[in-house]
Formats: C-alpha cells, structure tokens, sequence
C-alpha cells in the first residue's frame, strides 16, 4: 500500500513568510487553489487514483483535499493528527531575513535541539508521536484492502514524517525544500513503512522551483 502525503496549497501566510502552524482560518490563495488543481490533474493523467481521502481539519490544508480528492472522486476525512505543528504564541510571527519573534523560535528553526516549546505548544517529539498514531492506528489495519491512500497535511509534519522513518537528526529538520502541493510517498509492506520518494510534484517542476517552501 502507498500512502500519498500531499503538502498543501499555497496561503498568503507562505507567501509572506510567516509561521503558520496550527492557525485554522489561513486559507488558500488564488494561486494555492491552481496548485491544487493541476496536482489534481497531474494525478489523474498518471492514472493514480486513491482508495481513502485523509486531511488535517486546519482550513488550507480541507479545502487542499476536497480540490484533489473530490476530484478522484473521494470524499475527504478530517484526521487531527495530521495537523501542522502548534507554535503557540508565536504564530503569525515573520521567519524571513532574521525577523523571529525571539531566540527560542529562532531555534526551533536554526537549532532545533535547542527549543523549547512555549505553553500551549508541542515539542517536536508530540508531533512525532501524533505521526506515529496515525501510521500504526489508521494506516497499518489498511493494508492488504488499499492500494493508495491520500493524507492532506503540512510542510513541519511532513518533514516530521521524514524524520520519522529515515531517522534523520533533529539538526537538519528544515533542510531540504518541500514547495507547497509536493508528496511524500511511504510504502506500508508487510507491516514496516518506509519513504520511496520525496517532494514528488505532479505539477510543472520548474513552477515547483519558485513555489514556497517554508
């Protein structure tokens, strides 16, 4: 079984460079919404199609999943754990040229080992534990009736997914880019996950090379 992790589209909050988090109303933007559309259509030329339709309830993420999965035909179903991580007090704070709130959110980005989650926020490990519930009580019983699965999710949590099952250091969380509407796919094969591929996109890559990727 595949199961398609599928960052979702562009907000003015990407754009802006600023940090999202578990912030519900950001919604798309009208170029996030194409994004949506074309990686719909992308999936649909290659003939993929999904068996399950999963999404994080936050609203860019649900309204990311009704584009491409109503499109496939599915109806998509609202999985908390597949949120983004929760910064607390510092959402909507600027990540762009040095301009963080304070040192503790610039080392969650910077040095990752060294932050410490404000109250009301998650650690990284509570992101990972949350990943870790939705792979082994959601996805694990699928295998054998599904062939694909789609999850709607966030560029953290993804790179949390990552993590997870590459066993990468917490040092070199934020490296690599992941464009808005890029896939992760992870492979569930005889009980064991792993990652075969990474920031797949399924609309123009050289569009993907301009897209936001924090």
């Amino acid at each position: 079984m595949d199961i398609y992790f599928l960052r979702h589209g562009e907000t003015l909050w990407n754009r802006e460079k600023r940090l999202q988090g578990s912030t519900p109303h950001t919604d798309l933007t009208d170029f996030g919404i194409r994004l949506a559309e074309w990686t719909r259509d992308g999936l649909k030329a290659r003939g993929i199609s999904f068996d399950r339709a999963y999404t994080s309830p936050l609203r860019r993420a649900r309204h990311t999943a009704e584009i491409v999965a109503r499109g496939l035909g599915l109806e998509p179903a609202d999985d908390p754990r597949l949120r983004e991580m929760d910064f607390g007090k510092y959402e909507g704070s600027l990540i762009r040229d040095g301009g963080f709130a304070d040192g503790n959110i610039r080392n969650c980005f910077r040095d990752p080992e060294r932050y410490s989650p404000p109250t009301g926020a998650e650690s990284f490990d509570e992101v990972e534990a949350r990943l870790a519930a939705f792979l082994d009580d959601e996805m694990r019983p699928l295998e054998g009736t599904c062939a694909r699965v789609l999850a709607v999710s966030h560029g953290g949590f993804m790179r949390m997914l990552v993590r997870h099952l590459l066993r990468t250091p917490l040092s070199v969380f934020w490296d690599g880019r992941q464009p808005n509407c890029c896939v992760h796919i992870v492979r569930l094969e005889g009980g064991v996950f792993s990652l075969v591929e990474q920031g797949a996109v399924f609309y123009d890559p050289a569009l993907a090379a301009t897209v936001p990727s924090v």
